[in-house]
């Protein structure tokens, strides 16, 4: 996957990724630092599953469950994970109705895809990964995440020093969608810092 994004990307780049994607962002900055100019993660820390030394995430029971609701009945158990992302947070209808919209067609013809992307989340640890000093990291955090909780995202930001931690107020794991003007001023402050 990291070889499929350096192909594809420009030789230097600002990354925003989400959740999973925030996660591969992660690796991608580790892997390649010299392409990467700032990193905004969205819902994202890294550390999917929770673990001894790591208590904020979503227990290890409750991700084997998933996986295995997945495995019996992957459009039901999807539905079940857009409402859970939308939990607590503002607006939650209209954010299901998108989420819904977004994921149809991968849900429908690629599931092989969500499941790689599982297997991910239950393995990804990057909390041993070093960025240099210099590179800016944002995390744009709901503060009612109900997937990837806001005390994930203070444990990660005693992690890394150098991150930012940006919390939202009544959003929940989709704050780009129920926020969007706040997440898309976060995005240019990012971008012009770079200038």
């Amino acid at each position: 996957a990291l070889e499929l994004l350096a192909e594809a990307l420009p030789m230097r780049s600002s990354l925003v990724g989400w959740s999973l994607g925030g996660l591969l962002a992660q690796l991608f900055a580790h892997r390649y630092p010299q392409r990467v100019q700032s990193l905004m993660l969205i819902s994202s820390t890294p550390k999917f599953v929770a673990s001894e030394d790591w208590p904020h995430a979503m227990s290890t029971n409750k991700f084997t469950k998933f996986v295995k609701q997945y495995d019996a009945s992957p459009a039901t158990t999807i539905k079940q994970f857009h409402a859970l992302q939308t939990l607590h947070g503002r607006s939650s209808k209209q954010i299901l109705h998108a989420l819904q919209q977004s994921a149809y067609e991968i849900n429908d013809k690629h599931p092989k895809k969500i499941r790689w992307g599982l297997t991910w989340l239950q393995e990804i640890d990057s909390r041993n990964v070093c960025f240099p000093k210099d590179l800016p990291i944002c995390l744009f955090q709901g503060e009612n995440d109900q997937v990837s909780t806001l005390r994930a995202a203070e444990d990660t930001a005693a992690i890394w020093k150098q991150l930012c931690l940006y919390k939202v107020p009544g959003a929940g794991h989709v704050p780009f969608i129920s926020h969007q003007s706040l997440f898309i001023e976060q995005v240019k402050n990012m971008l012009a810092d770079m200038s």
